[in-house]
């Protein structure tokens, strides 16, 4: 599509305007867009990416938000809603993830609460003179938790995976020495939405001494009813006593706006090492609890709204919608031999292509069936090692004819992939890309002129 995907249809701002245009104009033009862009999302088409899809409650956060969309919360003292609604979605959230004590933060989303931890670890281990930190965590694990090593200096040991790709712990005991500050597991894992052992984990934590956070940053918030439903779901919280962190995104499966999520600490102790004090500066006495200086009052209170206006019977209605969808998406796939579900999905259902020892066949190529999906404007979301691609079941996905017309475009889908045995699908695996993604080729030849590019716009 380019940098500039609506060049034929409206004005590229190469500079900013010498006259500003009228408002009309532009809501205008944003109207347009965002209804173009929604389209496929509401006929229930799209992994993830839309967790409610119901209008009628964006359009309450919408309201909310407004109230306090031009508020810092970094002024506290203007602002003490702010610290009500902070104070009370820590709370709930430390509630449905059986913490101790409500204890935790508020960040702007998934990555900043992988990465707060890695910095709390890192402190908690120099405070025991371990100078050369590392964290050990599966394959399967976030890149923000790579991301936050990188950043904060820690060293990242990989363990391996088992066949049913989740943290294998003999793999991940081998990697642990006296200089492993945390382990890290996920529940549910993004590529798999599979839940790693976290009671083993949370063993081996206690045994060593160590931290373990738990990301559940993209399944906390629909795992954690698993249990109440008779799901399937295993314990991943606060109840194993070596869990230390967890993280959980609101705008996710907590249906707030985008740019939020919870990081819950077992102890003030260590959501202590997280802040950020300096009492001497001129500009008087500034202390931070996290990344972030200015926070928005809006996403904060749009948060708080989203959580108390659906209430717990609110939630398991739809953790019910989303299991049953997602236990009907791994029947469907199971319809087809030349396909195979990766290991025991709850919500977001990984499938890769059967090996040729399974089929008694050539197998297919999974990027083929991605392209004959997108073609018909599906977005799955592209995996590697092994490819595959998952559907991250959400409320739009549990409408009712969306998984008939998903089981009808797959069986077309394979029957393609079948046909172009042995030729080059369009697609391939790049985080964040659906079935536009970035063509394999381009892939192995390195992508960070891509990622430049996308940074600069061209000449005129």
């Amino acid at each position: 599509m380019g940098l500039f995907p609506y060049a034929d249809r409206y004005p590229v701002n190469r500079e900013l305007p010498t006259t500003g245009r009228p408002r009309a104009e532009i809501l205008a033009q944003i109207e347009e867009m965002s209804a173009a862009e929604d389209a496929v999302a509401h006929e229930g088409k799209i992994s993830g990416s839309i967790y409610s899809g119901d209008e009628a409650h964006y359009a309450f956060l919408n309201e909310v938000f407004g109230h306090y969309s031009h508020a810092n919360v970094i002024q506290r003292d203007m602002y003490p809603s702010a610290t009500r609604f902070e104070g009370e979605i820590i709370a709930m959230t430390a509630a449905l993830m059986h913490a101790p004590q409500p204890c935790g933060v508020l960040t702007s989303g998934g990555t900043e609460s992988l990465m707060n931890p890695l910095l709390v670890y890192r402190e908690w281990g120099r405070e025991r003179g371990i100078t050369q930190p590392n964290l050990v965590l599966p394959s399967t694990a976030h890149p923000a938790l790579h991301k936050g090593a990188h950043y904060f200096g820690i060293e990242v040991r990989v363990a391996t995976v088992t066949d049913q790709f989740v943290a294998d712990m003999d793999s991940v005991r081998s990697l642990v020495d006296e200089n492993t500050v945390a382990l890290a597991g996920s529940a549910g894992s993004y590529p798999h939405g599979l839940i790693d052992p976290i009671g083993e984990l949370s063993d081996l934590a206690v045994e060593r001494g160590i931290n373990l956070h738990v990301d559940g940053c993209l399944g906390g918030f629909i795992l954690c009813w698993g249990e109440e439903l008779g799901a399937g779901v295993p314990v991943f919280d606060f109840r194993h006593p070596g869990v230390t962190s967890i993280s959980a995104d609101t705008h996710k499966y907590g249906f707030g706006l985008k740019g939020s999520s919870v990081l819950l600490y077992r102890t003030p102790e260590l959501r202590r090492k997280q802040y950020f004090i300096m009492p001497d500066w001129e500009g008087g006495n500034y202390t931070s609890p996290g990344m972030s200086g200015s926070r928005s009052g809006g996403i904060i209170a749009a948060a708080w709204a989203a959580m108390v206006t659906l209430g717990r019977e609110g939630y398991l209605a739809i953790a019910a919608d989303i299991f049953r969808t997602a236990a009907r998406l791994r029947e469907i796939i199971g319809e087809h031999p030349e396909l195979r579900v990766l290991g025991d999905p709850k919500f977001n259902v990984a499938f890769a292509a059967s090996t040729a020892e399974a089929l008694g066949d050539d197998p297919i190529d999974i990027f083929h069936v991605n392209d004959a999906l997108a073609a018909k404007q599906w977005r799955m979301n592209g995996l590697q090692h092994p490819p595959a691609v998952h559907f991250c079941i959400t409320r739009p996905n549990t409408l009712p004819g969306v998984m008939d017309r998903f089981a009808a475009d797959l069986h077309e889908a394979v029957g393609y992939a079948r046909e172009r045995r042995g030729t080059q699908p369009r697609s391939g695996a790049t985080y964040g890309a659906g079935g536009a993604s970035i063509p394999r080729e381009k892939v192995a030849a390195g992508i960070s002129g891509w990622l430049d590019a996308t940074q600069a716009l061209p000449p005129a």
